[in-house]
């Protein structure tokens, strides 16, 4: 067997309960050149053992990647790199992803890493792998925090790199197979831009992105899926953008182009309420053409005064504007909601509610998500929080206990958050697709939700007991 003179550099994707591919990983793997790094990707979620084949893999590296998510992904990230690092004392290990990002000196400080990659990742990992091989030291690596025996040391921010400078993504990388079962269906998951323009003050991208965006031209979009369907023979890709549906003039010529090629596989693309309100009934039809399945929208709220203290940016009239426009062309919709922001009232609350019947009622393919919600650091919501003595978890440790799917709010009152909990409920039940036999429940489900009556609820009770097979979405 001929020798691989390569430098031998481990990513490693954490146990989550997401099913999605690691893209993050795969863009960093894309960009080291190949001639030089010979790289390793490891996903916790399809190994049987996967600390034993990072230990493995470790023996002859000289680098250990680990993306990491707040919430559990912590945990494990953490588990497998104190294993790493006693078995190899000199291996670096650097840490990157969101929570890295936000908390750079906490993460350095609690844990086994040597360093943080924070934000946009390529370039960084290539510049840190380059001094670590020639025995440079880590100062003045843009986009880098590191150890150094006087302390921590944070570099500058590194500047948003245009993707489309960006090599196109190798899944080689990985077993695109595999994730079919993690799916449920022959999907590629796929990234045509980064980033997000937008200023929503309770979400985190912001900070993340300084409100940057880039996207691919419509031709390198087909020309990367032509080449990936021939290879995989996917039925369905799921844009993971922020924004898909940024330019409405790009996503015109992504349709157009996907028509021309003649593809044959359904497209998820996420959009903003004003996306939609803007884009012309023509795109709309072009999109459904070339195989536009379903799109996600951020309703967050349906008071029109809690969207703008959110500084959202779009109009309650917008998000059913876009509705109407899906509904013409038979495209689906996931909508998101959030109820229990600090200073939402009982009135914001209902008039949320009310906005999702009425969305509802429009078709059983559009589904509402509904969250709670919770601070979280890295945006103007959390930093008023916390200058008002909100408690944010402290410290690595809890913030590996950190859920973001949580049940109620301290901002809602209990009485209102058993209501919100039957309305969840029977929302999903009231206007799904119908039945001889589902219909007289239907209907039921139909009034309570109409009339907030959710007394004797022994519809939910069978359900819970024994429906949980049934779809009612």
């Amino acid at each position: 067997m001929t020798h691989d003179s390569r430098y031998k550099v481990v990513l490693y994707n954490p146990k989550a309960v997401f099913y999605t591919m690691p893209l993050a990983l795969l863009a960093l793997a894309s960009y080291l050149d190949k001639s030089k790094y010979r790289v390793v990707i490891i996903d916790a979620r399809l190994e049987v053992n996967p600390h034993a084949r990072v230990a493995e893999e470790c023996k002859d590296a000289v680098c250990l990647g680990i993306t990491v998510l707040t919430g559990s992904p912590i945990k494990d990230a953490l588990e497998v790199s104190n294993i790493v690092r006693s078995k190899y004392a000199s291996l670096h290990i650097t840490w990157g992803g969101w929570h890295p990002s936000l908390f750079p000196e906490e993460t350095l400080n609690e844990t086994p890493a040597d360093s943080v990659v924070i934000g946009q990742g390529e370039l960084t990992l290539s510049d840190l792998l380059d001094r670590i091989i020639s025995g440079q030291d880590l100062h003045n690596v843009a986009g880098l925090a590191f150890k150094s025996p006087n302390g921590i040391v944070k570099n500058a921010e590194r500047t948003m790199v245009d993707i489309n400078k960006l090599p196109a993504f190798d899944y080689s990388f990985i077993d695109v197979p595999l994730y079919e079962n993690l799916s449920g269906r022959k999907q590629l998951d796929y990234i045509s831009s980064q980033g997000c323009r937008f200023r929503c003050n309770f979400c985190a991208d912001p900070f993340m992105y300084k409100r940057g965006w880039y996207g691919f031209t419509a031709e390198r979009i087909a020309d990367e899926l032509d080449v990936l369907w021939k290879q995989y023979k996917f039925e369905h890709v799921h844009f993971q953008d922020e924004t898909f549906f940024t330019l409405g003039h790009r996503v015109k010529s992504i349709a157009d182009e996907f028509i021309k090629r003649k593809f044959n596989f359904s497209w998820f693309g996420t959009m903003r309420a004003d996306q939609g309100a803007r884009l012309e009934s023509e795109v709309f039809a072009l999109c459904k053409k070339s195989g536009l399945e379903r799109v996600m929208i951020g309703l967050e709220s349906g008071s029109q005064r809690m969207i703008d203290w959110m500084k959202k940016d779009i109009r309650i009239d917008q998000v059913f504007d876009s509705a109407e426009k899906c509904l013409q062309h038979d495209i689906a919709i996931n909508f998101s909601v959030i109820i229990g922001f600090p200073g939402e009232t009982e009135e914001d609350m209902n008039e949320t509610l009310r906005v999702v019947r009425e969305l509802r009622k429009m078709s059983p393919e559009f589904r509402v998500s509904i969250f709670y919600f919770k601070p979280y650091p890295g945006n103007e919501i959390a930093d008023r929080l916390i200058a008002d003595g909100y408690k944010m978890p402290s410290g690595i440790q809890q913030w590996s206990d950190f859920d973001y799917v949580v049940k109620g709010s301290p901002w809602i009152p209990d009485k209102k958050f058993r209501e919100i909990e039957n309305f969840k409920f029977y929302q999903r039940l009231a206007w799904s697709k119908t039945s001889f036999l589902k219909k007289p429940v239907q209907r039921i489900a139909q009034w309570r939700c109409e009339n907030a009556n959710y007394i004797l609820p022994i519809e939910k009770k069978v359900y819970d007991r024994f429906g949980k097979s049934v779809q009612l979405s």
